[in-house]
């Protein structure tokens, strides 16, 4: 008696020609990685805009490790930052400082367009960031090992302008000495050498050679000096300023009062 049983003889693998998978070809990947990476557009608006579907989207990144833009403290998305674009613009912006250590002017030429409230804005985060503090230093670090500077160096110069004699500059007759006669710490505190003719006395006479020298600031330099030094307002009270050492030197050795035709002393 027959059964009705129906043959199991039926293949077991499918036909890759009869899948009903939506194939990888033609799918720009590499675009829907970016989308994926960098917006937070959901897997089926991705999906759509590249043709594909939104399961496979999401395999595709699970598969891979794709990870999503972090979000903000509200939970809003944020851009991703063009990490390359900014260390570069903080570069030219430490480059530009380091010119005239002038933050609103060295943003201005470095990021060129930007108006100037912005350029101050910009100027007060970057000089708060360590990394930006850090290159700043070691520029200024490369420019003294480049020129040879060194504290006492800076110090020994202004010294010079601070200490130095005038009367060096002049010849016993009063007359004010070439350039060449002067010794190194007479000359190096002079900021100015002008000369020129003036008319002689008479209508034949010879033109007379006038010579012209401006001085350093000695008050400036000592100001500096005393900056440098830690011996500013700041400092008073303390004991490295030369007003607290010069009052400790003089501390009981003021003069004793004594009758009329006496010496101390006695």
């Amino acid at each position: 008696m027959a059964t009705g049983n129906r043959s199991t003889n039926s293949p077991t693998t499918s036909d890759p020609s009869r899948s009903t998978a939506a194939p990888d070809q033609g799918i720009a990947w590499a675009k829907v990685k970016k989308a994926f990476t960098t917006t937070h557009d959901s897997n089926r608006a991705i999906g759509k805009k590249f043709g594909v579907s939104h399961t496979m989207v999401a395999k595709r990144a699970g598969a891979e490790g794709w990870q999503r833009p972090p979000k903000d403290e509200s939970g809003k998305a944020t851009a991703p930052r063009p990490i390359k674009a900014a260390q570069a613009r903080q570069d030219r912006f430490v480059a530009e400082y380091l010119v005239d250590l002038n933050g609103t002017q060295a943003y201005l030429r470095a990021v060129p367009g930007t108006p100037e409230r912005t350029a101050q804005t910009m100027t007060n985060r970057l000089l708060k960031r360590v990394e930006v503090q850090s290159a700043i230093a070691a520029g200024r670090q490369r420019t003294a090992e480049r020129l040879g500077l060194t504290r006492e160096k800076v110090m020994a110069e202004y010294a010079r302008l601070a200490f130095f004699d005038m009367r060096s500059a002049y010849h016993p007759n009063g007359a004010l000495k070439m350039p060449h006669e002067m010794y190194m710490e007479t000359a190096s505190a002079i900021v100015g050498y002008e000369t020129g003719e003036l008319p002689g006395a008479g209508k034949d006479a010879l033109p007379l050679l006038a010579r012209k020298v401006k001085w350093g600031d000695r008050k400036a330099a000592l100001d500096s000096i005393m900056k440098a030094q830690g011996w500013n307002k700041s400092d008073v009270g303390t004991p490295e300023n030369p007003l607290v050492l010069l009052l400790g030197d003089m501390k009981g050795g003021a003069l004793p009062v004594v009758p009329d035709g006496q010496e101390a002393g006695e």
